[in-house]
């Protein structure tokens, strides 16, 4: 699975490969130190198009989900206040009821890294990639 996120310390988006969820929180102890104020959003990719991003605003995130037909969904969550995160360059806001507690979003996007990294991302109904395991509306 690859990663990616945007440097704003270096002005270049740096990209890797994961292979387990242990990898997930070290890259958002990395990216929180990096910027306090508007904190890089980490994007996982898949070979099969699929991809989840998590937009981290102190204390929250947004996780964003897109499979690989594209369909997008996002976290629910029962916050108020709006979040921004840096989505690749610029700060993005995103209404409160998007975000959840980020230890959950972290969670989550370690299941999808590791149910991917194990090759169980192809079980499921109808042959649907992995998900994270979190409330999802769909866009």
């Amino acid at each position: 699975m690859r990663f990616r996120y945007f440097d704003p310390l270096q002005q270049e988006i740096v990209e890797g490969e994961l292979v387990d969820s242990d990898q997930v929180v070290e890259l958002v102890g990395v990216v929180t130190g990096l910027r306090a104020d508007c904190s890089p959003a980490l994007e996982f990719a898949d070979l099969d198009g699929s991809s989840l991003v998590l937009g981290i605003a102190h204390d929250r995130a947004v996780v964003l989900w897109t499979t690989a037909d594209g369909t997008t969904r996002h976290s629910v969550g029962a916050h108020a206040d709006r979040i921004t995160f840096d989505y690749f360059g610029a700060c993005t806001q995103v209404p409160g009821h998007y975000s959840v507690p980020l230890a959950d979003a972290v969670d989550a996007a370690g299941g999808y890294v590791d149910a991917v990294s194990s090759g169980a991302a192809l079980v499921g109904v109808g042959g649907r990639a992995a998900r994270p395991s979190l409330p999802l509306a769909l866009d």
